[in-house]
C-alpha cells in the first residue's frame, strides 16, 4: 500500500464500525488511487454513513419550546470530483481559513506531535461532496498526512504511517493496558477524555496475542446514545507508544427532543422506501435511537435508484461519474430505521447490494427523512 492507502487503512481499521461484509468494498475503493482525502471522503463518507452507533434504544424527551419544525432542505447535486474540489464552497463560508492561517496551523499541530522540523509539501482546500464542509490537507516532506477544518471547528486528523516501515510486530498489549496508554497519550497532547465515558478498543488483528497496533476511540454519550461526531480516536504501537494517527471529532450537536414515536418513525421510513421499487421481500425492521449527521443518500437511493445502484455495484465505475446530493451537516437525534431485505440469491446478475440492508435517519423532533444509506 502507498501512504494514501495506509491512511484509508489505518482510519477504518482502528476508528471506525465497519462490518466485516464491507472488507471487499473497502478493498476495491483502496485499488482506486485518488489525491490525498478522496478516497476517505469517497468511501468512508458515502459508504459508511451509517456505521458507529449504539445499541442502546430509548432516551427520555428533553423538554424545550420553540425548536425549527422543518430543518430538510433540497440537496445540491454534485458529480465525482465536484464535490471535493471546493467548488466555489467557501462563497457559502465566509470564515474559512485562509493557505497562509492553514499553514501556521499546520505547523504548529506537527510541532505539538513533536514533529516540529517538518515541513509542509503540499497544501490543498478540499471539500466534501456529501456536505458543505472545508478541509485543510496537508501533506509533509516526511510523508504525514494532517486534514483539519477550515472554518474553525475542532476537526483534525494527523497520520504517520512512517511508523509503519519500523519493525513493530513483536510489541503487544491487552485491552486495559491499551485504553491506559491511549489515555496518557491524548493527555500528554492536552486533551482529557474524562467527559468521554463510552470507550472502543481495538487491535489490528483478531487477538492481542498476534496484535502490534492498537487503536481507541473515546466517545461522548447522550441519555445512553454514543455520539460519533464527539469523539477522540487515536491508534499506536504498544510499548513503544509511538502514535500512528490521532483524530478529534468535535461537532455541535443540536440535542433535539424527542417528538415522533418509533413506530410513526417506522411508517415514514416505509413510505420513504416505497417510492422505488425492489423485487425483494421486507424480512426485518430494526429500529432505534441514534445520532447522526444528515446527509444526502436517503434522497439519492429514492430520487436516482438506477445511478446508486450503477457506482456502487461496480468497482470499475470511474468516481468522476459518481453522484452525490449534498446536505447541510447537521448533527441530530434520530430514529435509525433499517429496512432489512430477504436475499434468497446474492450471486444474481441483478443483485443490487444495496436493498440489502437500508437504513434511513427520521430526526425525532420533525419527522423528517434527514439523511440514510446502504450497508452491505
Amino acid at each position: 500500500m502507498d501512504k494514501i492507502d495506509q491512511k484509508l487503512y489505518n482510519d477504518l481499521n482502528m476508528q471506525m464500525e465497519t462490518p466485516d461484509k464491507l472488507d471487499t468494498i473497502i478493498k476495491n475503493g483502496l485499488n482506486q488511487k485518488k489525491t490525498h482525502g478522496s478516497i476517505l471522503k469517497k468511501v468512508a463518507s458515502f459508504l459508511i454513513i451509517t456505521f458507529a452507533t449504539s445499541g442502546i434504544v430509548f432516551a427520555a424527551s428533553v423538554a424545550y419550546e420553540n425548536y425549527e419544525k422543518n430543518i430538510w432542505k433540497a440537496p445540491q447535486k454534485v458529480i465525482g470530483e465536484n464535490g471535493q474540489n471546493n467548488d466555489n464552497q467557501n462563497i457559502t463560508k465566509p470564515n474559512t481559513m485562509s493557505e497562509e492561517e492553514a499553514r501556521k496551523k499546520g505547523q504548529e499541530i506537527l510541532g505539538k506531535f513533536g514533529y516540529g522540523n517538518d515541513k509542509i509539501k503540499t497544501i490543498k482546500l478540499e471539500g466534501n461532496p456529501e456536505n458543505y464542509d472545508l478541509s485543510w490537507c496537508i501533506e509533509t516532506e516526511q510523508n504525514i498526512l494532517i486534514d483539519f477544518d477550515a472554518s474553525g471547528e475542532e476537526i483534525l486528523s494527523i497520520n504517520n504511517n512512517r511508523k509503519l516501515d519500523k519493525d513493530i510486530t513483536k510489541y503487544r498489549a491487552n485491552e486495559k493496558e491499551t485504553e491506559n496508554i491511549a489515555r496518557e497519550l491524548i493527555k500528554k497532547l492536552g486533551y482529557d477524555t474524562e467527559q468521554y465515558n463510552c470507550i472502543d478498543v481495538r487491535s489490528n488483528l483478531n487477538s492481542d496475542s498476534n496484535s502490534y497496533s492498537c487503536g481507541v476511540s473515546f466517545y461522548k454519550e447522550y441519555e445512553g446514545i454514543k455520539n460519533p461526531y464527539e469523539c477522540i480516536s487515536i491508534s499506536f504501537i504498544p510499548q513503544m507508544n509511538e502514535i500512528l494517527c490521532f483524530s478529534i471529532i468535535n461537532k455541535k450537536f443540536e440535542n433535539n427532543p424527542i417528538e415522533i414515536t418509533e413506530e410513526t418513525a417506522k411508517e415514514i421510513a416505509l413510505k420513504e422506501e416505497q417510492k422505488i421499487t425492489t423485487k425483494y421481500e421486507i424480512k426485518n425492521i430494526e429500529t432505534k435511537l441514534s445520532i447522526k449527521a444528515m446527509n444526502g443518500c436517503a434522497y439519492l437511493r429514492t430520487n436516482d435508484y438506477d445511478q446508486l445502484h450503477e457506482q456502487t455495484s461496480s468497482s470499475d465505475y470511474k468516481y468522476k461519474n459518481w453522484v452525490f446530493y449534498r446536505t447541510e451537516s447537521r448533527v441530530r437525534r434520530v430514529w435509525l430505521v433499517t429496512i432489512v431485505y430477504d436475499i434468497p440469491n446474492r450471486f444474481d446478475k441483478d443483485f443490487n447490494p444495496n436493498d440489502e440492508r437500508v437504513s434511513y435517519f427520521i430526526d425525532v423532533t420533525t419527522g423528517e427523512v434527514i439523511g440514510g444509506g446502504s450497508i452491505f
